[in-house]
């Protein structure tokens, strides 16, 4: 078993002195991984059954289990169909959108230059054309390491998380012919955490992250997470993000895709000096493309060969299957069409054939009855290699072209175009349905904002094509890390608690998702807001603090201060505003309920002057929303408009109204969902479905089950408790510490056993008994909540 050991920081401790300290006591430990840059600890495997006797060791401060972390899965949400011309898709903003105003950034010269950034993901593909196109080091990834493998090479992995940190790394900084990321004169690190077909774990990304400290980077990507355990801020992982950040590294992290409702966040995405990012769906999803006559027709790009041409306009032939090689120089300079079907003629031997001709390029079509005209086939992933480029193209693409050049006319390509499909208007730059929402189990502000992640093209590996589409918040995190680089490139060094301030003040409240009634969506899911690159880049007064976390008012109010801080020559006048996001009411599932929640807010004043050079200070109190139910959670933001004109700012607040403990640890959307079972359900087996019902057992060997699907963000405890007939508790079948509600989507449940034998083992007697279940709160004061089973007779 693995266990992550903390020594004691006031003393000099050694891996050496833990050795010595377990031999004394007859327990091996065997080192795994050494840390003493972000704290003096180390890795160890032990004994499962003697883990527990670390913590007793002499010197040993924390003995912490080693969890598991995956690569957010990837979302997607609907799509229009209807195309976009191919004018307004361009290099320029085909990755980083026009949302965040990232292009505008780029005329202005304001590129990332000098900025090193560390990306701890699944490697990175450093020959792609746009990340350096050669072998490692080179001119874009210049650093890194290989935790898994423990050797130098940080090139993504081939199967498993395959793809993503070379995807990741695109949007920071990738830059060729057919895209651009957010700070392309950025200076990558990559630090590759997944294997092959497997998640990573603490101690690896711990050691990424020293390395990165130890590498001098100046902010860190995390696009990774997990929200099932150690969903609190005092847990390893967020621990060491808040270490990374005293090192003067900035820790940017994918809040999850929990699609689960309020309060689930991923970890370490909690991390208290982490940024935590959030995901908004872009404007539309992009494919390659080639344009005839001003037409886009949409490609995927063959592995086998090189990558297609980002410009130039080539002429196209007919070659019709190209089963046979192609006499040297009938095919010289061409691009060729060719539709050979997949057995004998294959589409890559298409391809060899049309080279042995001097064609330039290939492009194929399935022409057989079977294939979908509107079907845009994959790149092909084996066969022969080639030296020229080869694309993919819908059958009803290729039949157009095959029919023009058949009617005697010259066809032309032009490269260097995309093929977009509209996101429908109303989610357009609004949050993804999937993307994990704040706040923190512990009630902080999380995620801090949003940038857009949802359909955004980048970079892949050479063997998956290229380029590729893919949605999530491990898409948004890296726009936020590189919008991260152009801030620190154009405005100097700054360290977490200034460059949140600087993202929340300048970010703009989102619209409500499918709604097209104006509202302003949910705090808890997009933070203070979409960032604003040339909003942040020209901000001349700070907001201090940006968020306001205001916990669980249970009817009270509470006031906090803001600073507003002048760095112009001259003064500058506000007018404050209020600004309302909708709340979100429990169940905390994903049928959570949008509701009205607009806090009572008060300021201290309706205008105010700095003065140049100076800093002022308002009060905001705020009570929380009328009307709603114990456990709403609400948001808003308070803004600061200049009276000259200019960008307003904001601070935001999050909170939770009335009295948080009195939402049920029972999941009520589960029987809403399934109206035929009970929940909790007392039942006779494991995986046994129905209403909750008192239970004859008259077998030996037999259990008692409890089926519960538990609804509250975390629970310090959950006990099942078996007690006789007079209330007196016999057994403990189960005591779980720190519990995470296992309701992300409505439906999730779990099976607790009773094996009807008392807590020193022996069968329980004949008579009846019952199942308490005590659901011990995060954070709570008073008595836990409980729920009591059904009589259980036993006859034996």
């Amino acid at each position: 078993m693995l266990r992550i050991v903390e020594f004691d920081p006031n003393l000099s401790y050694s891996p050496s002195n833990l050795d010595d300290k377990a031999a004394g006591r007859g327990l091996f430990v065997e080192e795994v991984r050494r840390f003493d840059t972000l704290f003096n600890g180390m890795a160890v495997a032990v004994d499962a059954a003697r883990a527990g006797e670390l913590a007793a060791l002499p010197g040993v401060a924390h003995v912490y289990p080693v969890n598991t972390y995956s690569v957010p899965t990837p979302i997607t949400g609907a799509v229009d169909t209807l195309p976009k011309p191919p004018h307004e898709v361009e290099r320029d903003n085909v990755t980083v959108t026009g949302l965040t105003g990232v292009p505008e950034a780029h005329r202005d010269g304001v590129r990332g230059k000098g900025i090193k950034v560390g990306i701890i993901d699944s490697g990175v593909d450093y020959t792609h054309p746009a990340l350096g196109n050669g072998p490692f080091p080179n001119k874009k990834v210049v650093g890194g390491y290989d935790v898994v493998d423990g050797d130098a090479d940080p090139m993504d992995s081939p199967s498993g998380a395959s793809g993503h940190g070379t995807h990741v790394a695109g949007i920071i900084a990738g830059s060729d012919g057919h895209m651009v990321g957010v700070a392309p004169e950025a200076k990558l690190y990559a630090y590759r955490v997944f294997g092959d077909a497997r998640p990573t774990t603490d101690d690896v990304i711990l050691e990424a992250l020293e390395r990165a400290v130890e590498d001098g980077v100046d902010v860190v990507n995390l696009s990774l997470g997990q929200a099932q355990s150690e969903v609190r801020q005092d847990a390893l992982l967020p621990r060491a993000l808040d270490a990374v950040a005293k090192r003067g590294v900035i820790p940017v992290v994918a809040i999850g895709n929990g699609a689960a409702g309020p309060f689930s966040p991923g970890s370490p995405g909690i991390a208290k000096n982490a940024i935590t990012v959030g995901s908004v769906y872009a404007t539309e999803a992009t494919n390659l493309a080639f344009t005839v006559e001003g037409v886009p027709v949409p490609y995927n790009t063959f592995v086998t060969g090189p990558n297609s041409p980002a410009k130039g306009s080539v002429s196209i032939v007919d070659a019709g299957e190209l089963c046979a090689p192609a006499a040297p120089g009938s095919l010289k300079g061409k691009l060729v069409l060719a539709n050979s079907g997949w057995y004998p003629c294959t589409p890559t031997s298409a391809v060899t054939n049309a080279q042995a001709g001097g064609a330039a390029g290939v492009i194929w079509f399935d022409a057989s009855e079977f294939a979908d005209p509107e079907d845009l086939p994959l790149g092909m992933f084996w066969g022969d290699k080639s030296t020229i480029p080869a694309v993919a193209i819908r059958k009803r693409d290729g039949e157009a072209i095959r029919a023009r050049l058949a009617a005697g006319k010259s066809v032309k390509a032009k490269w260097g175009s995309y093929w977009s499909q509209e996101v429908k208007g109303e989610f357009a730059g609004t949050p993804d349905q999937l993307s994990s929402w704040g706040p923190s189990h512990e009630l902080d502000y999380k995620p801090d904002v949003v940038a857009p992640g949802g359909y955004v093209f980048s970079t892949v590996p050479r063997d998956q094509g290229f380029y590729a589409v893919k949605s999530g918040t491990s898409m948004a995190t890296p726009h936020v890390v590189g919008a991260v680089a152009l801030l620190l490139a154009e405005r100097g060094d700054m360290g977490v608690p200034a460059m949140r301030d600087l993202l929340q003040s300048t970010a703009k409240p989102t619209k409500l998702g499918g709604d097209t009634s104006g509202a302003l969506h949910q705090v808890a899911q997009q933070g203070a807001g979409l960032i604003d690159v040339p909003a942040a880049l020209e901000a001349s007064t700070k907001v201090s603090p940006a968020k306001l976390p205001l916990g669980e008012l249970e009817g009270r109010a509470v006031t906090r201060t803001i600073t507003l801080t002048n760095k112009e020559h001259r003064a500058v006048q506000y007018e404050l505003g209020l600004e309302s996001g909708m709340g979100a009411a429990p169940p905390y599932t994903s049928e959570y309920k949008t509701v009205k929640a607009d806090a009572g807010v008060t300021l201290s004043a309706k205008k105010v002057t700095v003065p140049p050079r100076k800093s002022v200070t308002v009060t905001v109190t705020i009570r929380q929303p009328k009307g709603v139910v114990d456990g709403t959670v609400f948001g808003g933001w308070v803004t600061f408009t200049p009276k000259r004109g200019g960008e307003v700012l904001r601070a935001s607040y999050m909170g939770v109204s009335g009295d948080w403990h009195k939402v049920s640890a029972i999941n009520p959307t589960f029987t809403d969902i399934n109206s035929t079972l009970d929940n909790p359900a007392l039942r006779p087996e494991y995986f046994s479905f129905g209403k909750n019902e008192a239970l004859t057992v008259t077998e030996a060997g037999k259990s008692a089950w409890l089926m519960l699907s538990h609804g509250f963000p975390t629970l310090r405890e959950l006990r099942m408790e078996a007690v006789d007939s007079t209330g007196r508790v016999i057994a403990v079948p189960v005591r779980e510490e720190w519990v995470v509600r296992n309701s992300g989507a409505g439906t999730g449940l779990d099976f607790l056993e009773w094996n009807l034998t008392a807590a020193d083992g022996t069968p329980v007697a004949n008579g009846t008994y019952r199942l308490r279940l005590v659901f011990d709160k995060i954070l709570a004061t008073g008595a836990p909540e409980t729920w009591t089973s059904p009589e259980i007779t036993v006859r034996r």
